[in-house]
């Protein structure tokens, strides 16, 4: 208990060393409690944004590669959409999305920007003399309505007295084509397909929702050009989409893939497992020129900001823990310089080397603890402001990436139900703009066992110095 009482003391004592050995320790606490707290909220917002995003499995052959093969869009493998299903079976796999999607045309309504009302028609170029109806809306069959990103993201919205649709031959439709054709909730459509051509399949579904739709009418870059001519048909219309379930669409029986769209994400229960589940796919047929990867577009979208502001605070908690630890190393080199004489009488008294090594380390503890109570409170304050602006400039920093990839126009083939789709890789969805910053039980614990280093740090060196000293010889300098 004496050395105890003395180390408290020594505290009083040395006022002026031990401020500034309480400045420097305290700078390092609450720049580690705002680098942690922050580190580790990303971290698991990474982590959630890998078991999401990460997870999902997308099937699809690179545009680049395909044009510096000299292949062209012919040079695509067929992918059918029975292969499609078959790879959903994996057990690999948590679940599967899947979205088909078919050019239409009804005798009962018109779409949005049809001049023709339906009655556009044109013949077959396979050399038969078909004639069929221009298409004028498309139909988009989900199999997980509630994660349609549109109605997620708030774009689009079902309107009071509506609902989505839940059981067959139910559809939502946009609220420009209802008033257009004077459509209201409860009303039966009829709508069939455009292709095959031949054996068209025909549709009667009941209109459960009316939503609105806050989208952009048309995604294709070139579709002013083909208002302008005339070319453009009302199917590329956004407005002109009606949506129902999967069931439904797949239910009208597809002799064939022609004419029909498949569009899925797989979604694997772990994300490590993607070369197993792509060791499977190949197995059942998938050809090597298709790519099986993770949407690496959009997870770099989502958790680039906060990969890049993790990267900042570590390397700014790994400089000042590494520049306070050397800090506090000097100071108690001083200090123990200015104590050789302290020393000097208490080993002349008989006290062992451990019990006044004991004594200093207990001085760091005392002075630790202090600043570690301080520290936390301030670091804790601080590090949701430091969080909020710190994001922020990551967050500027990758949109204004994505834009300049916009720009350059990057894109990939789609390998949908065998037919190739031109894209744009952009992300459809947008980083993390919001940290929760809070003090945990494991960043406590890592403070805590970084104080009790710093606490050692600080008087590892007088420790070591003191082992050094013979008390007869320190007493004798001082005389």
């Amino acid at each position: 208990m004496y050395i105890l009482f003395n180390a408290m003391k020594n505290l009083l004592r040395n006022k002026g060393r031990n401020i500034l050995i309480a400045c420097v320790t305290l700078a390092i606490i609450i720049s580690a409690v705002v680098t942690l707290t922050i580190s580790n909220a990303a971290s698991k917002i990474i982590e959630d944004v890998r078991l999401d995003i990460g997870s999902r499995v997308e099937i699809s052959k690179d545009l680049f590669k395909l044009h510096s093969s000299g292949a062209g869009a012919s040079g695509l493998e067929r992918v059918s959409i029975n292969d499609y299903i078959e790879y959903s079976k994996s057990d690999f796999l948590q679940k599967t999305i899947f979205n088909v999607e078919m050019t239409a045309w009804s005798n009962t309504f018109f779409g949005v920007g049809d001049p023709d009302k339906g009655a556009r028609q044109y013949e077959s170029q396979d050399g038969s003399g078909t004639v069929s109806n221009a298409p004028t809306m498309r139909v988009e069959g989900y199999s997980e309505p509630d994660l349609i990103m549109e109605f997620v993201d708030g774009d689009r919205a079902i309107l009071e007295g509506g609902r989505m649709f839940e059981a067959d031959n139910e559809c939502v439709i946009s609220e420009e084509i209802a008033k257009l054709n004077n459509i209201s909730v409860g009303d039966t459509i009829h709508i069939q397909s455009i292709l095959p051509a031949d054996n068209p399949k025909k549709f009667d579904l009941t209109v459960v929702g009316i939503y609105s739709d806050e989208t952009d009418p048309y995604t294709n870059p070139y579709i002013e050009l083909q208002i302008q001519i005339g070319y453009a048909l009302s199917d590329e219309n956004r407005r002109n989409e009606v949506l129902t379930s999967y069931d439904t669409v797949m239910a009208a029986g597809w002799e064939s893939d022609y004419g029909l769209t498949m569009k899925t994400e797989y979604f694997l229960k772990d994300p490590d497992d993607l070369s197993k589940f792509e060791k499977e796919v190949r197995s059942k047929g998938l050809p090597a020129s298709i790519d099986v990867k993770i949407n690496q577009t959009d997870y770099d979208a989502v958790a680039g900001p906060m990969r890049g502001m993790k990267n900042a605070v570590t390397t700014f908690a790994f400089v000042i823990i590494i520049l306070g630890a050397i800090a506090l190393m000097l100071v108690s080199f001083l200090a123990i310089r200015e104590r050789k004489y302290e020393v000097g009488v208490l080993r002349a008294m008989g006290m062992e080397k451990g019990k006044i090594a004991f004594g200093i380390f207990a001085e760091a503890v005392m002075i630790t603890a202090i600043c570690l109570m301080i520290g936390l409170g301030v670091g804790n304050v601080g590090a949701q402001g430091i969080a909020d602006g710190l994001l922020a400039g990551q967050i500027t920093a990758a949109e204004e990436k994505l834009a300049d990839d916009a720009a350059a126009g990057g894109g990939k083939y789609l390998m949908a139900g065998g037919q190739s789709q031109t894209s744009i890789e952009v992300s459809k969805y947008k980083p993390v703009s919001d940290i929760q910053v809070n003090l945990g039980a494991d960043t406590l614990t890592q403070i805590i066992l970084l104080a009790l280093a710093l606490a050692a740090a600080s008087s590892v060196v007088g420790i070591v110095i003191i082992t050094k000293y013979e008390p007869l010889k320190i007493l004798r300098e001082r005389n």
